[in-house]
């Protein structure tokens, strides 16, 4: 065990003898202790024990919250609710504001009894996240879920239906954890609201993601995919490849719609623009051209050790991204490459980025940005041509065009309510 390991070791120990004092004589100074020094044992104990658990680095996680804040004008409503469903020690709830409505879920007991110490002001209940049943509520899911679990839960413990959990022998359900936990944020969220989740890069791939990644592309439109590098959980002991994806939950009802172009091109191929229609791209209505980053320097190197800063004051590639998020998400001056999905074959991957660093719009981005982190956009419904919808309209880099939609939702809702309300006092 190298000296950062056994640090935290010895920091997690200390933590433990911590909590298992009565609450009355727990201090000020265990409390600073605790801030500063538990982790969970992600990373320490072999994945059968740690849970799959990798514990988030506190700048990825301040940036997730600051993305999303960007994304909502530059500030949380208040009374704002976020869901954590795997909170863990709670660096989420770290950057939080305090009159959010937050309830944090954990399965471990020690890393539920130090988050409810360090923020009191959550709700933290300690149990498996697959029993909460709360839906259609959050404006926020956010965390880093386990990796490569295998969930076993019965099946009567579990509110509702999960396309990502099989049926097992003996009445139980099972299935990989991270797909699990996506379909979680996407029951909880309600439509309009945002998932953003630190997620293990097989996602893109893999076979047992596929029905998790057709969840994702008929529920939800797509925010963002930032790549992070595989020093960012170092100092956890691996060097998984990890991304966060932002993505917004659209209204039930919401249409898959063909793009607009019809012809489209790349930087890198000779011969100009090529038909694209023969691959019958579709996506949500209201969605905008995809963002994608690549961080390639997450602030330390394999070792732990602190990476030069080029602005000489301790930030790192993505705090330079948070700008992106409150100003320009969509560059309308998206360039013409051929998007990683059109390699594949079903486009309901377009969220995540399928070229292995080799596609159009990394290239591009790479010498656009050679100091990094690169980031790009890739094509969807279209490249600000305009596209008609519900009788007007609307231009396909219109990013409030999303709004409209959860305006129109809630508006109708509202209106069957009021219906409702009318016939029930009639009938009285």
């Amino acid at each position: 065990m190298g000296k950062a390991s056994r640090a935290r070791w010895d920091g997690n120990v200390r933590s433990m003898a911590i909590i298992a004092k009565p609450r009355d004589q727990i201090t000020a100074e265990d409390i600073a202790f605790l801030r500063e020094n538990y982790t969970s044992t992600g990373g320490l104990l072999p994945n059968a024990y740690a849970g799959g658990a990798f514990y988030t680095p506190t700048h990825v996680a301040r940036f997730v919250i600051e993305a999303l804040c960007g994304l909502n004008g530059g500030t949380f409503a208040s009374g704002s609710r976020f869901l954590e469903p795997s909170a863990g020690s709670g660096v989420f709830i770290e950057h939080l504001p305090d009159d959010a409505e937050i309830i944090a879920l954990e399965l471990d007991e020690t890393s539920a009894t130090v988050t409810s110490l360090l923020y009191p002001h959550a709700n933290v209940i300690q149990g498996d996240a697959f029993r909460h049943d709360r839906r259609d509520y959050y404006d926020y899911v956010i965390g880093n879920p386990p990796y490569g679990v295998t969930i076993d839960i019965a099946a009567e413990d579990v509110p509702d239906e999960y396309a990502t959990l099989s049926k097992k022998k003996g009445g139980r359900l099972g299935g990989k954890s991270e797909v699990a936990f996506i379909e979680l944020a996407i029951k909880a969220a309600k439509p309009g609201g945002y998932i953003a989740f630190v997620l293990p890069l097989g996602l893109n791939y893999a076979n047992y993601a596929e029905k998790v990644r057709r969840l994702l592309y008929e529920t939800c439109w797509h925010v963002a995919t930032i790549g992070l590098p595989g020093e960012t959980f170092a100092l956890t002991g691996t060097t998984i490849q990890t991304q966060i994806l932002i993505v917004r939950k659209a209204p039930p009802g919401t249409p898959l719609i063909p793009t607009v172009e019809k012809r489209w091109g790349s930087n890198f191929k000779r011969g100009g623009y090529d038909d694209i229609t023969d691959f019958d791209a579709k996506f949500l209505a209201g969605q905008a051209p995809s963002y994608f980053a690549q961080i390639t320097d997450i602030g330390y190197d394999a070792k732990g050790a602190p990476t030069p800063s080029k602005w000489d004051d301790g930030l790192t590639q993505l705090d330079e991204l948070v700008d992106d998020f409150t100003d320009t998400l969509v560059r309308e001056n998206l360039y013409p490459h051929i998007p990683s999905w059109h390699s594949v074959k079903d486009v309901s991957a377009f969220m995540f980025q399928h070229a292995n660093n080799n596609g159009d719009g990394y290239r591009e981005a790479s010498r656009t940005y050679a100091e990094g982190s690169y980031r790009w956009n890739e094509l969807t419904l279209g490249a600000g041509a305009e596209i008609e919808w519900r009788g007007e309209s609307v231009s396909t880099f219109d990013f409030e065009w999303q709004d409209r939609i959860v305006s129109d939702y809630y508006a109708e809702l509202a209106q069957q309510v009021s219906v409702s309300s009318s016939e029930m006092e009639a009938v009285s």
